[in-house]
This record gives C-alpha cells, sequence and structure tokens, in this order.
C-alpha cells in the first residue's frame, strides 16, 4: 500500500512537472510569434506536442507561426488537424482558406447535390466526441419522455411527453448516424497535404508509371489506397494517380 502511494505522488509530480513545462512552453512560443521569431514559436510549440498533448488553439498557433514563416504546407496541415478538433471554427477555416490561395494548385472540387453538399457540411460540423455526446444527453432525454408518459396523469402532459420523446429519439438516432460517419470518414478515407513542391503522379504505383498529373505543396488530397512505399491519391476533382507516401503527411 505504501509502495502504491508513493508511485501515486509520484506520477502526480510528474503530471504537474509537465503541465508546468508546457504552460512555460506555451507562453514562450507565443511570446516569440508576438516578436516575430517564428521559428522559435514553431520549435515552442512542436515540443508541446511532443510531449502528447493535443488541442485545436495549440494547432491553430503552431499553423500561425509557420504560415508567417512562409511555410505554406505546414500551416496547412496544421491548420486542417486544429479543425478536425473543433469542426466550428470559423478563425482556423478563414486561416484554411487564406492559406490556399497561396499555393500553386487551385483545383475545383467536383459539384455535389444540395441535398449531398448540405447533409456532409451538417455531419463535419461536430467531432466524433461531440456527436456522441449529443446522442447520450437526446437518449437519456428520450428515456425520460418514456417514464413521464407512463407515470402522467394529466393529458397536456402526456401529449408534450411524446412529442419530446419523438424529436428526442429523432436526434439521438441522427447524432449516432452522423458520429459513425465520422469515425469512418478518415479511416476509409484518409485526407493528406503535399509536402514536396512539385509531386508527379503515377498511373502505377511505381516510378516507371505513366505521368498523369503534376500536382505542388500545400494541396489537400484523399489516400485511398497504399501498396508498398506508393499511395493512390484522390485529387478533389475526382482524378486519381500514384504517389510516393514520403511526399505527404496525413492529416
Amino acid at each position: 500500500m505504501k509502495r502504491l502511494f508513493a508511485i501515486i505522488i509520484l506520477l502526480s509530480i510528474s503530471f504537474l512537472t509537465f503541465a508546468s513545462v508546457d504552460d512555460s512552453l506555451m507562453q514562450q512560443g507565443n511570446a516569440a510569434y508576438q516578436n516575430g521569431d517564428y521559428d522559435l514559436a514553431i520549435d515552442c510549440y512542436q515540443e508541446i506536442i511532443d510531449h502528447g498533448n493535443e488541442g485545436a488553439i495549440l494547432y491553430y498557433n503552431l499553423g500561425n507561426a509557420y504560415f508567417k514563416a512562409k511555410q505554406t504546407a505546414e500551416a496547412l496541415l496544421w491548420y486542417e488537424r486544429a479543425l478536425r478538433l473543433d469542426p466550428s471554427n470559423e478563425d482556423i477555416k478563414h486561416n484554411i482558406t487564406y492559406a490556399n490561395l497561396q499555393i500553386t494548385d487551385k483545383i475545383e472540387v467536383l459539384p455535389e447535390l444540395f441535398v449531398v453538399r448540405w447533409w456532409n457540411a451538417l455531419s463535419k460540423s461536430m467531432t466524433v466526441t461531440g456527436w456522441a455526446v449529443m446522442a447520450v444527453v437526446f437518449g437519456a432525454l428520450f428515456a425520460l419522455s418514456i417514464a413521464l408518459i407512463l407515470v402522467s396523469r394529466r393529458r397536456w402532459l402526456s401529449v408534450t411527453a411524446v412529442a419530446l420523446a419523438f424529436i428526442s429519439l429523432l436526434i439521438a438516432i441522427f447524432s449516432l448516424i452522423f458520429a459513425s460517419k465520422e469515425a469512418k470518414r478518415y479511416v476509409n478515407q484518409p485526407e493528406a497535404i503535399v509536402m514536396q513542391s512539385v509531386v508527379n503522379a503515377k498511373g502505377t504505383p511505381n516510378e516507371s508509371g505513366t505521368s498523369l498529373f503534376v500536382i505542388h505543396e500545400g494541396l489537400k488530397v484523399a489516400v485511398t489506397d497504399r501498396v508498398g512505399t506508393w499511395v493512390e491519391i484522390k485529387l478533389p476533382n475526382g482524378e486519381k494517380g500514384w504517389v510516393e507516401a514520403s511526399s505527404l503527411e496525413v492529416i
């Protein structure tokens, strides 16, 4: 028991020490950014991440530092990672749009039906955790409504509880659907940022393959297949080709 207590105390001290170090690094990184020392800011933010920390603000700050250091591809990588943690953050969305103006490739996205575009936008408006929490909350509200229906002796209260149960069940079901959709989206088709200045996409996963198109750093692509050290990518316009995995960084 004494040994267990000692281990707990040691772990607690270690946690507090790392938290203090990370807080100091964040302050140092923010100060370096304000002073225009973007390389130092990058080092500070990256060291915090290397300690196992994550967060939309941390990733956003790192993206800003990379952008100021004129490393647009790295900036877009960390902006995209920040957006996945905070999908509704307008500042992150704005910076992604602005940074994309600086890259070479301007590829139009395949048009989608309004309903499909609306459905996908709604799904992306929250994280998997956010949708899961909503499903639990409205699932509990549904259960509460059912209990109210069973014990209520007033007609108006029963009618209200039935309506509330229906709405809660509907929202809970759609929340589960969106949570599952978001969980599978990045697993089934991961996204990546092109990190090399020029990448020649091939028709087959080898150097001798026919050249199909050329892309440049900063472009976001979907990864649809992998063979050895090669990955098949899909451009926003639907075109596909094979590139070396080392030329990309998965978001």
